[in-house]
């Protein structure tokens, strides 16, 4: 039953109910999105951020694109540009909401000197994103959250596989190929089950379990077809490329470890009976975090050089070893309270020996208060 209900909502009919006038009623009868006037309440649960030191307000000026669901008087309480704005008015520093995908991006960047943007993990908003960003960066001399290095790795699997590699990560096995005949002499010998993936699409989307070299002809066929495969995005397809990873079968569980800057919070994710995908299954455990994973987590975050990283690791007992299965630069947050342990809400502090302290904080803040320091360092 779980499977089907996942497939009818990683499917096209989905999609358009979600954005009809009946989808919106169910996203505000659900809570999922809120009237704009009870936002700040919500954003209260966690106390605003304060900048240390004396700064000069009029030296910077930031920009905020607007993400997630928001239409009419209705906002999703979970997207970023909300805490960027919070940040940015709890400090006195002047903002505006800056359109990206405007025609008129390029002229209205000018005045800006940082510029936030949580970019939905679709191939369409990344495309956007490398794009832009790329000349933002490059070519104006802005700040930008994320970074063109850090875009260039998000929700891209084959792209964020080639610097484990080059980086010598401990990642799960994987085989990644463009070649037609490698690819299918490689499922001959290969050892079943393996686990598919394409190369973007989150939540699970895009990841099956191959049990035999029959389902893998099928999918290498297909992807090197003139065709390619099918993909949860309507307007593109697996093509030319396979992404097979070793399925561990003694791996019970998924640890998701999110740092930024030195505050390291995480949590448990199982999968549903009778599957083997712990992401957007939607059963999560909030404890403590054994030191060798949080040690391995930042590694990976420093040797990947990204600001703010989600690392999803899983644990073999047999091997004793834990695995990278990807990293991400955003996920889904809708609480302050990303670390629980014996009940009290806090984080990993990487600086003091991966000590834990109390405190709960929304991630976006975190992220704008650490890039507008180091932005405010870098003029003085």
């Amino acid at each position: 039953m779980f499977k089907f209900f996942k497939k009818v909502k990683h499917s096209v009919f989905y999609l358009m109910v979600r954005n009809s006038n009946y989808g919106r009623k169910i996203l505000i009868k659900k809570g999922k999105v809120l009237p704009i006037e009870k936002i700040d309440g919500f954003l209260s649960k966690a106390p605003a951020l304060k900048l240390d030191g004396n700064f000069d307000a009029s030296q910077i000026k930031v920009g905020i694109v607007k993400n997630g669901t928001y239409f009419d008087n209705y906002v999703s309480p979970t997207a970023s540009w909300l805490y960027y704005r919070r940040f940015c008015e709890t400090n006195s520093i002047p903002y505006e909401i800056y359109d990206i995908k405007s025609d008129s991006w390029y002229e209205n960047a000018l005045s800006l000197d940082v510029i936030f943007w949580h970019p939905n993990s679709t191939p369409a908003d990344m495309y956007i994103a490398e794009n832009r960003i790329y000349v933002l960066e490059k070519h104006l001399g802005k700040t930008c959250f994320p970074s063109y290095h850090e875009i260039w790795q998000y929700e891209d699997k084959n792209r964020s596989q080639l610097l484990y590699k080059a980086l010598s990560l401990n990642y799960v096995k994987t085989f990644s190929s463009h070649n037609h005949k490698e690819s299918l002499e490689y499922i001959n010998g290969a050892k079943y089950p393996f686990i598919s993936k394409t190369h973007i699409g989150a939540g699970s989307s895009g990841v099956v379990k191959v049990n035999n070299s029959k389902e893998a002809r099928r999918i290498v066929n297909k992807t090197f077809g003139y065709f390619g495969k099918k993909t949860f995005y309507p307007y593109q397809r697996q093509k030319d490329y396979v992404f097979f990873q070793e399925f561990i079968e003694d791996a019970t569980f998924d640890l998701r470890i999110i740092i930024v800057n030195e505050k390291m919070f995480g949590y448990y994710r199982y999968p549903n009976k009778g599957d083997f995908r712990a992401s957007g299954a939607g059963n999560y455990e909030k404890k403590a975090i054994p030191k060798e994973a949080l040690e391995l987590a930042y590694d990976i975050k420093t040797k990947l050089n990204s600001r703010l990283m989600g690392v999803d690791l899983m644990y073999s007992e047999s091997r004793g070893k834990y695995y990278i299965i990807e990293t991400s630069l955003f996920n889904q947050i809708d609480t302050p309270k990303q670390l629980i342990v014996d009940g009290v809400a806090g984080y990993y502090d990487a600086n003091d020996n991966f000590s834990f302290k109390k405190g709960e904080f929304w991630i976006a803040e975190l992220t704008a208060e650490f890039v507008i320091s180091n932005y405010l360092n870098s003029i003085k």
